[in-house]
């Protein structure tokens, strides 16, 4: 399953494999900007003047900071709905909008499908809204849809 905190009021849901790679490039890229600095020969290194090391190391945490806002999507489920974290945007929606959790083979991620703000009624799954769980990944497989499962039997039991 993707990575849980469960407790007696809510379900948090987290990609796996998303953050163990975020993690992984994140360290690759400070390892390799440290041996690439001492790479250089002293002589070289003096050249570089404090200004020109600042913007390297901006770029450097710009990086890192991408990774992590990447990396940290979440969906939070709790007797009043969802919260869902897609990178820097939050979503809220309450389980009367919810019709419907699904994760399909192929499916990128996880998607609720909702009912319209206003209440009208639709026909088919194709005509609701469609809100992305980018924080349970479809390529977790197996994790990924004990993670659905987790989030239907949530749901169901709120309800």
């Amino acid at each position: 399953m993707t990575s849980t905190e469960s407790g007696t009021d809510r379900l948090v849901l987290r990609p796996f494999w998303l953050r163990l790679v975020g993690r992984a490039l994140a360290v690759g890229f400070v390892i390799f900007a440290v041996v690439g600095w001492f790479a250089f020969p002293a002589t070289i290194r003096a050249l570089v003047t404090p200004f020109q090391l600042g913007t390297l190391i901006a770029i450097l945490v710009a990086m890192i900071a991408v990774i992590i806002i990447a990396t940290a999507s979440s969906v939070t489920a709790e007797p009043d709905g969802l919260t869902v974290r897609n990178g820097v945007r939050r979503h809220r929606v309450g389980w009367d909008r919810v019709h419907k959790i699904i994760l399909r083979d192929g499916d990128p991620w996880a998607f609720a499908l909702l009912v319209p703000d206003d209440g009208t009624p639709f026909e088919a799954d194709l005509d609701a809204e469609r809100l992305s769980l980018m924080g349970i990944q479809g390529h977790d497989g197996d994790r990924a849809r004990q993670a659905v499962d987790a989030l239907r039997r949530y749901r169901a039991a709120v309800s």
